[in-house]
Parts: structure tokens; C-alpha cells; sequence
């Protein structure tokens, strides 16, 4: 198996709940690469160095990115699943 990086949005509420974004970024981006892609103005603010979303020009989000690790199978993975399968 091979272990993938990739990086993706993550959103917090005031109530501290965590909602992940469905978009998978590269895990070799930086995190301020992948924050200065998602600001928009007028719908989202730099406050210190966060990136918080603004709904009524109340701060409702703030936006952050996490990193997740994926598991894929390599080639040698895939052949030797054929071969299992072929042989049942």
C-alpha cells in the first residue's frame, strides 16, 4: 500500500463543530497557498492570521486546512488481486 497526502478545507463553527470541505487539495501545496485560493472578498476576512467566512458581517466559520492520509494500492497490490481472483 501507498500512503497518499492530500490536504483539505476544514470549517468550525463558534460552537466548535468541524465540518470538512469536499474538495482534496495536493498535500505538497502549503496551507497558505490553499487559503489565499479559497478568499473571496466580502465573503471571507483575514482576522489575525485566520481565514474566518462572514455571514451578516458576523464571523460564522473559521477556515483552516488539515491534513489526511490516504491508502492506495500500488501495481504489485493490483496484480496480485488479479491473479487471486483469477485463480477462485
Amino acid at each position: 500500500m501507498k500512503k497518499v497526502i492530500v490536504k483539505r478545507l476544514v470549517y468550525t463553527n463558534g460552537a466548535g463543530e468541524d465540518h470538512i470541505g469536499g474538495y482534496e487539495y495536493d498535500g505538497n501545496l502549503t496551507n497558505d497557498n490553499i487559503l489565499g485560493s479559497v478568499y473571496e472578498l466580502g465573503k471571507t476576512r483575514w482576522i489575525g492570521n485566520q481565514l474566518w467566512l462572514i455571514r451578516n458581517n458576523i464571523p460564522a466559520y473559521r477556515i483552516h486546512v488539515e491534513t489526511f492520509y490516504q491508502y492506495q494500492k500500488s501495481w504489485y497490490d493490483l496484480l496480485y488481486d488479479a491473479i487471486r481472483r483469477a485463480l477462485k
